[in-house]
């Protein structure tokens, strides 16, 4: 790999950590249509793929930007156009957004059976050939553009640079991808689409995003009753839906974690605040009111900062024995909503302890991570460490 390349696969992992860190707000999304023009996608009997998602896209698209006139809503593609991969990612990361939504159909080889469902997928190393399958079919557009050999010689996770440099962005956002996916699963399992789960795999498109990022599968074309379904418009509506009320919810969470500031001086203001009940007598006055036998005000208490690894979440609820975890013993269950259940093991307050704790469980879960517990709920670990190094 070329230093300038190697260079730049740093700088955005930089830029990567820093959005997800500083940015307070979700506004600006990537909506993108899969295929397009010339690469029709995934065939059906009576529909292509590329019209079907096009189609569910602008519909999702239209649905933020009524609820959310505050967010910037930009298309990769809004007419049946052709788009490099290499196009589709670079529009999202000069628009320096904040998420990145790309739409598409399942299909499988011909002569197999043909499942049905959703499946969300992530960036990651493909755990099951089924899913290196997808991958590998999203990934065969780049034989349809022009000096495709040169242009995508750098993606080759193979190669140890590129593994750090994959490792640095993929740990920084993926906690959030996985929030999102999980999300988009939920929704389409309370609308009985069929939860195949989310999924990881080595998306070329995903792996040059600069921002949390998912490719949704939303049902298989080659399946007659599902390619009937996601061609009627109020099957593409209840698939945009689905979608709009994931965007929704992570956005509402993205949002109150990244509000969490203890150390605003706005949030410290409000803590000494006196309430309604205690009255504002001597307004004039900056004092403190002493309380009876001369005794001042206690301090605030301090939020109890712990940490621990995230293992993985679900959208239903599962035993916590270790027969279920790999024989990892110890593992708690957090419920962060009605629909979506973590599972954390190491609950420590030394965050060096807690590190170690991460090196064993990455033997057994390659995505697991840090992830902080500030009285009780889960926050992303950069704000417990704020909090115990003020």
């Amino acid at each position: 790999m070329s230093t300038s390349i190697f260079l730049l696969l740093l700088l955005q992992a930089e830029s990567v950590f820093s959005q997800n860190v500083q940015g307070s707000v979700l506004k600006k999304v990537v909506i993108d249509p899969g295929h397009g023009g010339k690469d029709s996608g995934a065939p059906g009997s009576k529909s292509k793929e590329k019209d079907i998602v096009l189609d569910v896209s602008l519909r999702l698209g239209k649905m933020i930007q009524e609820k959310y006139p505050d967010v910037e809503v930009i298309y990769t593609r809004k007419t049946d156009k052709f788009l490099e991969l290499h196009e589709r990612s670079n529009i999202a990361n000069k628009a320096h957004a904040n998420l990145f939504i790309s739409i598409h159909v399942n299909s499988v080889a011909k002569g197999s059976r043909c499942p049905s469902g959703a499946e969300t997928y992530v960036m990651g190393n493909a755990k099951s050939a089924a899913n290196m399958e997808v991958a590998k079919r999203e990934n065969s557009v780049i034989f349809l553009e022009d000096d495709y050999t040169t242009r995508y010689e750098e993606f080759d996770l193979s190669k140890p640079e590129l593994s750090i440099i994959f490792s640095l962005m993929q740990n920084s956002y993926l906690h959030q991808s996985i929030e999102f996916a999980t999300e988009i699963q939920n929704q389409f399992n309370l609308s009985k689409r069929g939860d195949r789960s989310v999924k990881q795999a080595p998306f070329q498109l995903l792996w040059q995003t600069t921002m949390p990022s998912v490719l949704i599968e939303a049902g298989f074309i080659c399946n007659t009753e599902e390619e009937r379904f996601m061609s009627s418009e109020a099957g593409k509506d209840k698939l945009a839906t689905s979608i709009f009320k994931a965007f929704c919810s992570y956005k509402t969470n993205f949002e109150e974690r990244s509000s969490f500031h203890p150390t605003d001086e706005t949030s410290e203001k409000n803590d000494n605040a006196p309430s309604k009940s205690q009255g504002t007598a001597n307004q004039s006055t900056p004092a403190e009111p002493q309380k009876p036998n001369g005794a001042t005000n206690p301090e605030p208490q301090k939020p109890k900062v712990e940490f621990c690894v995230q293992i993985t979440s679900m959208t239903k609820p599962m035993d916590t024995n270790p027969n279920n975890f790999k024989k990892i013993k110890n593992v708690e269950q957090i419920q962060a909503s009605a629909t979506n259940f973590k599972y954390i093991v190491g609950r420590t307050a030394d965050y060096n302890a807690v590190q170690e704790t991460l090196k064993n469980v990455r033997k057994d879960y390659k995505d697991a991570f840090v992830v902080s517990i500030i009285d009780g709920k889960i926050h992303p670990v950069a704000e417990g460490l704020k909090l115990i190094n003020r």
